[in-house]
C-alpha cells in the first residue's frame, strides 16, 4: 500500500506540474498581473516606485522581476517570462512543504505537497504575476529556518521576514504567528538571543531599504503610499463570503485535516503559528481577497498532512484506510484539474491579439493611457496612475485623477489609448469626452490613435 502510495503521490505531483507549464503559457492574464509587469517595466527603464509612479504594492517585488521581464522582446514574451518567474516561487513552496520533517513520515511531506497542490485557492493565485507568491516562499521558508536548531536562525528568519515585507506588507499577521511560536519552541533556553537576532535583522533590511529610496529622495511618497495609503485601504472584500466561505467549499479535506492538525499544534508549532496569524490577519487586513490565501495554504496543509501522519503512526487510521482517504483527497482535487484544463483550453488569443495591437502602432517610447484593460502594460503610461480598478478609485480624490489623466491625453508624447466602455463608465463624462476628442479608433483591437492635426 505504501507503494500505491507513493505512486498516486508521484503521479498527482507530476500532474500538477504539467498543468503549470499549460497555465503559464496559455491562461489569460488578470489585471492585477498587467499592473505588476507595467510597474516591473517601469523599474526596468528607471522609475523610482511611488515616485515616478502611483502604486502601493512591495517595489521589492518589481525590482526582482525587472531584469527577466525586460530581457525580453515583445508583450507576450514579457508576460510569460514574468509567470514563470513567479512559477519558481511556487515550486519553491512545494518543495519546502515536501521535504522531510523531523519526527516524521517521509509520506507526510508528500501529502501535504499533493495537498497543496491542489488546493483550490493556492493553485489559481500561485499562478499568477503577483508579490504575495514569493512573499510566501520567504514566510515558509522563515518556518523552516525557525523550526531548525541553528544558532543563527533568527538572524535568517529576520532576514527573509524583512525582505518578505517589502514585497507584501500582508506578511506581518503571518510572521507575528511564526515568530511568537519559535519563541514558544525556545522557551526554555535562547528564546532572548533568537529574538535579538531576528529584531536586529528586520532592521538592517529595513534600513537598506529605506536608504535606497531616500538616496533618490523618495522617503515621502513610499511612507504616503506603501504605508498610509495602504493602512486606509479598503477593499471591500468581505473576509468570508470573498475568501474563506469558497475555499471551505472548495477544500474541505484541507480545511478539515489542517483544524485537526492545529489541535496537536506541538508538532508542528511554525505552521500552527503562521496559520493562526494569517487567519487573524484575514479579518483585519484592508485586503481580503482570494489571494491572501496563499499566505494560509501552505501552513494549512502541513498540519493537515501531520495530523493524518500522527493516526497513522498511532495506529488509530490503518495504513490501508490512510491510503484511500488520500485517493479520496486526489478525487476532490479533480476539480481543480478540470479548472486548469478550461482555462488552459479557453486560452488567451484574445488578449495576446490586443497587444500586438499595441507592439505594432505604438514606438516603444510613446506613452498610452490605459484606465483598466491592462493593453498597454508595455507602454510607458500618459499619467501617474495607470491602474484604477474599483477599489483604488474609492480611496483617491476622483477629480485628482481624473485632471492627471486628462493632461495626459493632452500630452504630445501620448500616441494612444485604450478604449474601455465599462472603464470609462465609471470615470466622469468628461474624460470621454476628452478622448474623443482628440483620438480615433485605430482599427486594431481597443486601441485609440491620437487623430492627426488640423491643418
Amino acid at each position: 500500500m505504501r507503494r500505491l502510495a507513493w505512486a498516486a503521490a508521484g503521479l498527482a505531483l507530476a500532474a500538477a506540474l504539467a498543468l503549470r507549464v499549460g497555465l503559464v503559457r496559455a491562461r489569460y492574464f488578470d489585471t492585477d498581473e498587467l499592473e505588476h509587469l507595467h510597474a516591473t517595466l517601469l523599474v526596468a527603464h528607471g522609475n523610482t516606485p511611488f515616485r515616478d509612479f502611483f502604486e502601493h504594492h512591495g517595489p521589492l517585488f518589481w525590482a526582482a522581476l525587472a531584469p527577466v521581464v525586460s530581457g525580453f522582446h515583445g508583450s507576450y514574451a514579457s508576460a510569460e517570462a514574468g509567470r514563470a518567474a513567479v512559477s519558481l516561487a511556487w515550486l519553491g513552496i512545494l518543495l519546502l512543504v515536501l521535504r522531510r520533517r523531523e519526527g516524521a513520515d517521509a509520506l507526510e511531506g508528500t501529502a501535504a505537497a499533493v495537498l497543496l497542490a491542489f488546493f483550490g485557492a493556492f493553485a489559481q493565485k500561485s499562478l499568477e504575476i503577483r508579490p504575495d507568491v514569493p512573499a510566501a516562499f520567504l514566510l515558509i521558508s522563515a518556518a523552516w529556518i525557525c523550526a531548525s536548531r541553528r544558532r543563527d536562525a533568527g538572524a535568517w528568519c529576520g532576514i527573509l521576514l524583512g525582505l518578505g515585507a517589502w514585497l507584501s506588507p500582508k506578511i506581518i499577521f503571518g510572521a507575528a504567528g511564526l515568530l511568537a511560536a519559535a519563541l514558544w519552541r525556545r522557551r526554555a533556553s535562547g528564546a532572548r538571543e533568537f529574538a535579538l537576532q531576528t529584531c536586529a535583522a528586520v532592521a538592517a533590511v529595513a534600513a537598506l531599504g529605506l536608504g535606497w529610496f531616500a538616496a533618490r529622495g523618495a522617503l515621502r511618497p513610499l511612507w504616503d503610499l506603501y504605508v498610509v495609503f495602504n493602512g486606509r485601504f479598503h477593499s471591500g472584500a468581505a473576509p468570508w463570503s470573498a475568501t474563506l466561505r469558497p475555499s471551505l467549499i472548495s477544500d474541505p479535506a484541507a480545511w478539515l485535516l489542517g483544524a485537526a492538525g492545529l489541535a496537536r499544534w506541538r508538532r508542528r508549532p511554525e505552521e500552527a503559528g503562521i496559520l493562526v496569524g494569517a487567519l487573524a490577519g484575514l479579518f483585519v487586513s484592508p485586503s481580503a481577497y482570494p489571494q491572501y490565501l496563499l499566505f494560509v495554504a501552505p501552513a494549512l496543509c502541513v498540519l493537515a498532512a501531520s495530523a493524518l501522519d500522527g493516526w497513522v503512526r498511532a495506529g488509530r487510521v490503518p495504513v490501508r484506510r490512510a491510503v484511500l482517504a488520500g485517493a479520496t483527497v486526489l478525487l476532490a482535487s479533480a476539480a481543480t484539474a478540470a479548472s486548469a484544463l478550461a482555462r488552459i483550453k479557453e486560452g488567451n488569443a484574445l488578449q495576446r491579439e490586443r497587444w500586438a495591437c499595441v507592439d505594432a502602432r505604438v514606438p516603444p517610447g510613446a506613452a498610452v493611457l490605459d484606465v483598466w484593460s491592462g493593453d498597454s502594460f508595455a507602454r510607458p503610461h500618459a499619467a501617474k496612475i495607470w491602474f484604477l480598478p474599483d477599489d483604488e478609485q474609492a480611496n483617491l480624490n476622483l477629480d485628482w485623477v481624473v485632471d492627471g489623466m486628462i493632461a495626459g491625453l493632452r500630452d504630445p508624447r501620448t500616441r494612444g489609448v485604450i478604449w474601455c466602455e465599462s472603464c470609462f463608465a465609471r470615470l466622469p463624462p468628461r474624460f470621454s469626452a476628452e478622448v474623443r476628442r482628440h483620438y480615433v479608433p485605430s482599427g486594431c483591437g481597443r486601441l485609440w490613435l491620437r487623430a492627426p492635426e488640423k491643418k
